[in-house]
């Protein structure tokens, strides 16, 4: 009898851990979604120069940087820069986002033809960006971008 309410025990607790990872794994899956998809829409706004739809995916604590100049802005002052932006064509060539409890990371790859405030910013880039979950809504933290190469 030990023997048998033993054997249920360890079954049921094999059962339902395999259930919990299940479970924790499908929500990563889907926040992984998410986050990717956010990613897309932050590009449209780039591209559509939507300050409204910029500001609803940035945290209040938002910072952009560039990996070759080292320079940084806030996010206020990225926002202004949007009417700057004027992008003529880009290819998402990758999205790559890994989620850990209420942070994910993600690298975006991406060919743009674009100009900044009249100078051409075309070219490949990387994209790497920290976001955090705060009560259920994924916000993009930092954002860190690297020129890989201008147009031939």
């Amino acid at each position: 009898m030990k023997r048998t309410l033993f054997s249920i025990i360890l079954v049921l607790t094999v059962v339902i851990t395999f259930h919990l990872m299940k479970s924790n794994a499908e929500s990563s899956d889907k926040s992984e979604v998410v986050v990717a998809n956010l990613e897309k829409q932050y590009f449209e706004a780039l591209e559509n120069q939507d300050q409204e739809l910029m500001d609803s995916l940035l945290s209040e604590s938002f910072v952009i940087s560039s990996m070759s100049s080292g320079k940084s802005m806030e996010k206020e002052a990225f926002l202004e820069t949007l009417p700057k932006q004027v992008i003529t064509s880009q290819e998402i060539t990758a999205v790559k986002v890994d989620v850990a409890d209420d942070k994910a990371k993600s690298q975006v790859d991406i060919s743009m033809t674009k100009t900044y405030d009249g100078s051409d910013h075309s070219g490949d880039y990387e994209i790497y960006s920290l976001w955090v979950n705060k009560g259920g809504n994924w916000k993009l933290l930092e954002r860190k971008i690297k020129f890989l190469k201008p147009p031939e």
